[in-house]
Parts: structure tokens; sequence; C-alpha cells
């Protein structure tokens, strides 16, 4: 489960919850029914943002067309990472922030909160430990 915090630059904001298997979209209406946070702005593209939980933990999918857009994952030291048009960022526990702006003028910055969860490695032997635990219980 996700929580998505987001506030437009218009000072409008708000929260939505995300289950898995869904995702959380920001941009122009397009009729989708997932969480949508809608803008009239002829400059922002139809899923301009999209946020989802995978496998490995949250992404941000940046479908914002244009180069005069910038979207960047903003970590807690204050470092950036700006996210190319069509391309993917994960959250981490130091980058749950995504602001976006279009030249220089801010248009919206979310927060993302979720519980940790360790790598797809170290996720993965967990679950060889459990397997190998319950194989030697029914063995005894």
């Amino acid at each position: 489960m996700l929580i998505v915090k987001y506030q437009l630059a218009s000072g409008a904001s708000g929260e939505d919850v995300v289950v898995t298997g869904d995702k959380w979209v920001f941009g122009r209406p397009d009729g989708d029914e997932s969480p949508h946070v809608s803008v009239d702005d002829r400059r922002v593209s139809r899923g301009a943002l999209v946020i989802r939980d995978s496998g490995p933990g949250p992404v941000v999918f940046r479908g914002q067309r244009g180069e005069a857009a910038r979207v960047g994952l903003v970590s807690t030291d204050g470092s950036t990472a700006w996210l190319t048009e069509g391309t993917a960022g994960h959250f981490t526990a130091t980058a749950r922030r995504v602001e976006m702006y279009l030249g220089d003028e801010h248009v919206v910055t979310i927060e993302v909160d979720f519980a940790e969860r360790g790598s797809v490695v170290e996720r993965q032997q967990q679950l060889d430990e459990v397997s190998a635990s319950q194989a030697e219980s029914q063995e005894a």
C-alpha cells in the first residue's frame, strides 16, 4: 500500500491511498478510474506522472512530454535524479519526493509513503529461509 500526498502550485493538495496493483495518475483528464489528480493545463500531458507499486518497490513513471518539462526524484539530502521522458525511477527510503516543473514554473510536488522492504535478493533469501525452516519442521 502506498500513500500519495500531493500539492499543486495552485495550493490545492490532497492524499490518496494506492493498493497493490493499482496506480495513481497526475495529468490532464483521460477517463482513467485510478486515483487521478487532473489539471486543466494544455502543457501537461495525460498521464504526466504515474505512480505504482512494483515488485521491487514503488516507482514513478514520467509520461510528461516535452523538453521544457523537468521531473525529479528528490532525496532527503537534496540531490535530485532527473527523469527523462518515458523513464521510471524507484522510490527508496531516502528518495520519496517527486517534483515537476514546466520551464521554471513549479507544477506539483508529490510525497510517497510506503513500508520499507528489502531488495528483491533480500526478499528471495527470506523466502528461501522460511521454506527451508518449514521443510525441516515437517521432517521432524
